[in-house]
């Protein structure tokens, strides 16, 4: 990485120019000179040298390590593992970096060289993130993937301060140390550098909220993290929900989503994991009440040029994640986060763009490095591949691509599979008994939902052959019907049942369509369905039968593929209203007797033949 090789430079110089630099770079490799002389022995097993070293040692009694997690050597160019992590200094401030080495129990420190070591320990915490972290919290395993995620974290406060309303947005797996850094850890160095900001968390329940304010608390009460920063504790304002610095106006505030954060200010605020289990990412209406509270609630919080950070694992492809990326993707003028995903196990091979600074996969970029290959974990000495693969498999397929590769869905399917769907060539419509299906979307939550109907065809086989579909946002009533009627009239048959879900929808449409009917003289059978709540249960006998190989779908139809889409994402899908009416259609096949196979008209005998023709019939006639 350009910038690591700058910063060992820089610092290779400073070294050589500042004294307060090379004392403790002497002390890595021996000590200052005792006052009383050494041992024949002791000076046979440690020999000073010369040629200090270009790094500094942490104070007695607390080891540390350098931000790569291993020790620093002279002049050595930082290897690819080291380079995330390394940022390019303030030429005008000395480059200063931490040892791993721990200092010789051999030969004691003098006090000057121990003072110039924890000063430089001191300034590298303010600057870095990770250094800071280790600090606090020496037994932290940090890999590439933290060194990554604190270098990302650095940048998100430094724009912040700016006012350049940062939007930063990690997805990561569970239990790899996402929310130790940002959650627990950011908040407390966030504020010990802007002691006048405010910072507003949130997750799943105020209880989880709760703890990382705890742990935050806990942070900056550390006299570890006392003698590195000046901010402290407000001692009469102080709860775990709420509380203040004691020499700033910055404060923290800890909510549940949906809780009441009006009349706060945040030049920070942090979402850490806003869905708490699968039930809530399946459920349309926890979904909605979510973006919701983060549209009307807590963005409305934002400080001018203050930053949104989201950490959490991706469930669901509408949850708050998936409804940020839409919204980039499809309107350039909504916040454009900057989107890193770190799946558990790496799907293809992965670098370090630094001209964008994202991750790019496959293809290595002209300026760039790699990070790992394909097939490799993310944090190994924590969860090496045997954990992982014990984990992929207990737990089901859906989860492990949500939860662990940040994938809400997998690619051959969850619900339904890529095995699952056939294609063929429709039986005759008189031949077929015909089903209808409608499923609606024009109430106002589902106002960006589409209102779905469907066409099915049980042949004598019992096989429903899947041949047409129809797809459409309005709330206008009368659209709807004719286009339901529109449709009955396209397939009509004496056969031809039409199915609807027995709701407030239908109701409100019932009179109109019925009088529609009258009108045009058109009097299609009608069935209501029983409403059931559950989609993944409503959606059972399909399923069912696409697993026997009793669905399919028209060979030529043009809309096949955006279903097959659609149902391969279920039910973690942004949409669903193509399952939904393909389950009612499926629902009134159950139990419906298939049609009989029409008789074949047998060529006629040559003993029939003759008998026409009268007397008696025999061999011998023949």
């Amino acid at each position: 990485m350009a910038s690591t090789t700058k910063t060992s430079t820089r610092a290779s110089s400073a070294s050589q120019r500042t004294p307060a630099a090379t004392a403790p770079s002497v002390r890595a490799r021996t000590t200052t000179k005792p006052s009383k002389p050494t041992t024949a022995k002791r000076t046979t097993t440690t020999k000073p040298k010369a040629t200090p070293r270009k790094s500094a040692t942490p104070a007695p009694g607390r080891k540390r390590t350098s931000p790569s997690g291993s020790a620093s050597s002279t002049g050595a160019k930082p290897s690819s593992a080291e380079s995330p992590t390394t940022s390019t200094p303030d030429p005008a401030e000395p480059s200063m970096t931490l040892s791993a080495a721990a200092p010789s129990p051999s030969i004691p420190a003098s006090p000057l060289a121990a003072a110039q070591a924890e000063l430089a320990a001191r300034i590298l915490c303010k600057r870095r993130l990770l250094p800071f972290v280790q600090r606090l919290n020496p037994r932290y395993d940090a890999g590439w993937v933290h060194r990554d995620i604190c270098r990302r974290l650095e940048k998100f406060s430094d724009d912040v301060a700016k006012g350049l309303s940062p939007r930063l947005m990690i997805l990561m797996p569970p239990r790899h140390g996402k929310s130790e850094l940002a959650s627990r850890m950011f908040p407390a160095w966030h504020l010990g550098r802007h002691m006048d900001h405010e910072v507003i968390a949130c997750a799943y329940n105020v209880s989880l909220a709760m703890s990382f304010s705890r742990k935050v608390k806990e942070a900056m009460d550390d006299p570890a993290y006392q003698s590195v920063f000046d901010a402290r504790l407000n001692p009469d304002f102080r709860s775990n929900e709420e509380w203040g610095l004691a020499n700033g106006r910055g404060g923290y505030v800890a909510a549940g989503v949906g809780g009441g954060i009006t009349g706060k200010g945040a030049h920070v605020l942090v979402i850490d994991d806003p869905i708490k289990n699968a039930e809530e990412a399946d459920s349309a209406d926890v979904r909605e009440k979510l973006w919701d509270w983060y549209g009307s609630t807590a963005y409305t919080r934002l400080a001018p040029g203050g930053g949104v950070l989201v950490i959490q694992t991706w469930w669901h492809d509408d949850d708050l994640a998936g409804r940020l990326q839409t919204a980039m993707a499809t309107d350039d003028e909504a916040d454009q986060f900057e989107l890193v995903k770190y799946p558990a196990v790496a799907e293809s091979d992965e670098y370090l763009d630094y001209d964008t600074d994202l991750i790019v996969y496959d293809t290595p970029p002209p300026n760039g490095r790699p990070l790992r290959k394909k097939g490799e974990p993310l944090h190994p000495e924590r969860y090496d591949l045997v954990k992982l693969n014990r984990i992929r498999k207990t737990i089901p397929n859906r989860f492990w691509a949500a939860l662990y590769q940040q994938n809400p869905v997998p690619d051959d399917g969850a619900y339904f599979t890529k095995e699952n769907f056939r294609r063929g060539k429709p039986p005759l419509l008189r031949e077929s008994n015909i089903f209808v299906a409608f499923d609606f979307a024009i109430s106002e939550k589902k106002q960006n939902d589409y209102t779905v109907g469907v066409v099915g065809l049980q042949d004598c086989d019992d096989v429903l052959h899947v041949v047409d579909m129809v797809r459409f946002k309005s709330g206008d009533g009368m659209f709807i019907v004719e286009s339901i009627l529109n449709l009955c009239q396209k397939w009509y048959s004496p056969h031809l049942q039409l199915g609807f879900e027995d709701g407030q929808i239908f109701r409100a449409i019932e009179t109109l369509l019925k009088k529609r009917m009258r009108e045009r003289r058109f009097y299609p059978s009608t069935v209501l369905l029983k409403p059931i709540t559950d989609k993944m249960a409503r959606a059972r006998p399909l399923q069912g039968r696409m697993q026997q190989g009793m669905v399919c779908f028209s060979d030529t139809a043009e809309w096949y593929e955006t279903a097959r889409t659609e149902m391969l994402r279920f039910p973690a899908g942004v949409h669903d209203d193509q399952v939904d009416a393909l389950a009612w259609m499926a629902t009134m096949a159950v139990g419906k007797e298939p049609p009989r196979k029409p008789k074949t008209k047998e060529p006629e005998s040559w003993r029939k033949k003759l008998s026409m023709l009268g007397g008696t019939v025999s061999h011998m006639a023949a």
